[in-house]
Formats: structure tokens, C-alpha cells, sequence
């Protein structure tokens, strides 16, 4: 309601608002334009009780992280609308920045470049009264904190961050979740068992790889052994060394859920196609454990044992002390260490170097036809180099054709 030569006149007895022929019956109802920018853009502090609210749990976090009964972590949040009243229901996001990086946020602003994705919004659901749950087609599980538990070891999530009643009371329920701070409406548990890099006490299984798309193959098999851990005697693995078990993974027709591209359709569940072989491993401890921005590093007291890095895998990913690194359920990491002390480095892969290199060759054709100058066209279309008197010009009508300039014009 504030367009040039706009205004509000009575017209039988009720106040209109009116620009040229167009009329509007309510001056009540305004355009969400303004109010949107407003929401935007009014800054933390400007949301006056709810900025310290949010400052207050975001202090409370930092406390954590460094206490040294407690330490740096990782942070899953209640999804939740009310933490729109932040400035966004993303507010949260930024617990890493906040906290100089001590406490992550499972929930990032590039997360949907993750293999890991899917899992985590699996854990919030679990762990909030009402999740958003935005990736289609996951069998999700609402407010079921014994489920989040399990979903928030295999993870490797230090604190769940719950700020409904229902949530709480599901938290305050489990064994694993320890009330370690309360702020405002958030109580933050930690969870016991849930290391980044932990020895494992069984060898995993290779599955051979089936016809399809393999993202979504990927998907099947790791929400398969992430919901329904039981079907699986052993972590299941892409590849591995030549002495572990391969087996086929089958669809568990009797668990389906709707058809490709119908309503109602949910991932398939599949299961072994035989039987595990269970492959009992010899204890070990892991220590010194140090996670960096593009580094792991941790030292083993025996080599030869698998160990599990609960760090999304991709294969930018190389390893020293150890063969290789393989991915496992859930998009997590598994190496088997060759020496005591094992190093992973996230670093540019071959194709990485290919389209940085297309990219400079691009930039520098840029500045090479820049230096040649415009084209212009010839009477009969032709295109040549303009070299000193010829411009580019559009008339009205959208053709293009030569113009003679004077030396120096614009």
C-alpha cells in the first residue's frame, strides 16, 4: 500500500484502498513484502525475548564445550517451528561459529551435498515432537527417543538439544542421555557411546553392489542397517580387504511400501541375501584421537583391526597408516590400521584438479577475447573482430548490426 499515486478513500462507508482501476476492500491486509524483509533482516538482538533466548542456550553450549567433563562435540537440535521466532528456524546452524567450532550442528548450510543427511534428519525425527522431515521417501520415527539413541551413537552425536515437553519426556526416559545444562525451554543431554573413532568388535561384510541407480542403492542399504540393525550380524561395507565376507543384499518384499513414483512410496528394506559369516575381532584401544577441519588422526595399540570413523565418507578421503579407506553403513568410514599411528586427510581428487584447471583455461579465453575487442558483423552476417571503428548496437526491433563510431567514443 505505498505505490506512487496510491491512497485510501471511503467508498460506502468502509475505508478502500485504491491505485489507478485496482481496489482493495481491506486496508488490513497488507503485502507480506516488507514484513518478510523486516523478518530477515532485523538482526539477532532485534528479535528482543527471543534473541536471549537464544543467546542464553547458544552460552550454555560454549559452557559445555569447554568443560573438560564434558568437551567439544557434536549437537543435534529439536527441529521445531517455535525455533523460527530466532530469526529462522536455522538459527542453530551456527553453534559451530558461535562456539569457535567446538560444538557442531548436524545441520549445516551445505548438508545437502551429505550422504549423511538422510541419517541425521532419521535421528531428529526421533528426537522431536514434530520434525520437518524434508527427505522423501525415509520411513521416519516420531518422537521415539529409544530409536534417537541408537540413531545419535551411530552418528557420533555428543548432545541432543530437545525444547518441546513431549521430547523431554522421551529424553528423560533413556540410560544413555545424561541432562547435563538447561536454558530457557532447551534441556541438552549428552549421549553416552557415541565416539567418532571406535574399534569394532565384529568384521564387516561386503555387499556387493546391484543394477540401478547406486544413490539410491546406497540409501536402501544404509537406512536398512541404520532402522533395522537386527537383520544385519555385521556392519555392512562397499569394499574391504580380500579376506572378508561378500554377500548379495535382497529387497524384503514383505516390508515394501507403495510403488516406485506412487503415493505412500518408502525406501526398500533389504536384508542379507545368506547368511553372515559373524567374525568376532580381537579388543583394542584407540587413542590420542585428534579431528581437524580436513584431518582425523588417532593412534591404535594393535594394527590389523578394523576401526570405525563415524566422519561422512567421500572419496577425497586418503589414509597413511592403513591400506584404504572403505565406506560403510550409515555413508560412515572404516579403516584397517597397517601401523600404530593412522592419519586421514581430506585433499583435491584428480577430477578436482581437472575442472579447476577448465576453469582458468575459461578465465583466460575470457581476458584473451576481451583484448581482441567486439565482433562485428559484416552486410552479409558474417562475424569479424571489431578492430577500430565497429561497435555492436540493438535497435528497437532486436536486430544487431555494424555502427560506425568516432575514434574514442563511447
Amino acid at each position: 500500500q505505498v505505490l506512487p499515486g496510491g491512497g485510501i478513500t471511503t467508498h460506502n462507508g468502509a475505508q478502500v484502498y485504491g491505485w489507478g482501476p485496482f481496489k482493495a476492500t481491506s486496508t488490513n491486509v497488507r503485502a507480506s513484502g516488507d514484513g518478510w524483509s523486516s523478518y530477515n533482516f532485523t538482526g539477532y538482538e532485534g528479535r528482543g525475548a527471543a534473541y536471549a533466548e537464544y543467546h542464553s542456550i547458544v552460552q550454555a553450549m560454549e559452557s559445555l564445550g569447554a568443560d573438560p567433563s564434558h568437551g567439544c562435540g557434536r549437537a543435534l537440535w529439536e527441529n521445531s517451528p517455535d525455533n523460527g521466532q530466532y530469526g529462522t528456524t536455522m538459527a542453530l546452524m551456527l553453534l559451530p561459529f558461535w562456539t569457535d567450532g567446538c560444538i557442531g550442528s548436524m545441520e549445516a548450510l551445505f548438508f545437502e551435498a551429505s550422504g549423511t543427511t538422510p541419517y541425521s534428519f532419521l535421528a531428529t525425527a526421533a528426537m522431536s515432537k514434530q520434525s520437518s522431515n524434508p527427505v522423501r521417501e525415509l520411513r521416519y520415527v516420531d518422537n521415539n527417543a529409544s530409536v534417537g539413541v541408537r540413531h545419535l551413537q551411530d552418528l557420533g552425536v555428543k548432545y541432543a538439544m530437545v525444547r518441546t515437553e513431549e521430547a523431554k519426556v522421551e529424553a528423560r526416559q533413556q540410560p544413555e542421555l545424561t541432562l547435563v545444562a538447561s536454558s530457557g525451554p532447551w534441556e541438552v543431554f549428552e549421549v553416552t557411546g557415541a565416539e567418532i573413532v571406535v574399534p569394532l568388535d565384529v568384521q564387516p561384510v561386503i555387499v556387493n553392489s546391484r543394477a540401478g541407480d547406486q544413490r539410491e542403492r546406497h540409501l536402501e542399504l544404509g537406512t536398512s542397517w541404520f532402522q533395522n540393525p537386527t537383520d544385519w550380524a555385521a556392519l555392512p561395507a562397499d569394499d574391504g580387504p580380500a579376506s572378508w565376507q561378500r554377500i548379495d543384499a535382497v529387497v524384503d518384499v514383505s516390508r515394501q511400501e507403495g510403488v516406485p513414483g506412487g503415493p505412500g512410496r518408502r525406501v526398500d528394506i533389504v536384508v542379507p541375501g545368506e547368511p553372515i559369516e559373524r567374525v568376532e575381532l580381537p579388543s583394542i584401544e584407540v587413542s590420542n584421537v585428534v579431528i581437524d577441519q580436513d584431518s582425523i588422526e588417532f593412534d591404535v595399540d594393535r594394527v590389523g583391526v578394523p576401526v570405525l570413523i563415524r566422519v561422512s565418507y567421500f572419496p577425497n578421503w586418503s589414509v597413511t597408516g592403513a591400506d584404504a579407506v572403505y565406506r560403510v553403513a550409515p555413508n560412515a568410514m572404516v579403516v584397517v590400521p597397517s601401523s600404530e599411528h593412522v592419519s586421514l586427510s581430506f585433499g583435491r581428487a584428480g577430477l578436482d584438479w581437472v575442472t579447476v584447471l577448465l576453469s582458468l583455461v575459461g578465465i583466460g579465453l575470457c581476458i584473451r577475447w576481451r583484448r581482441e575487442g567486439d565482433a562485428s558483423f559484416d552486410d552479409e552476417g558474417s562475424i569479424e573482430p571489431n578492430e577500430s571503428s565497429s561497435a555492436l548496437v540493438s535497435n528497437p526491433l532486436g536486430k544487431i548490426g555494424p555502427e560506425v563510431v568516432e575514434s574514442g567514443a563511447s
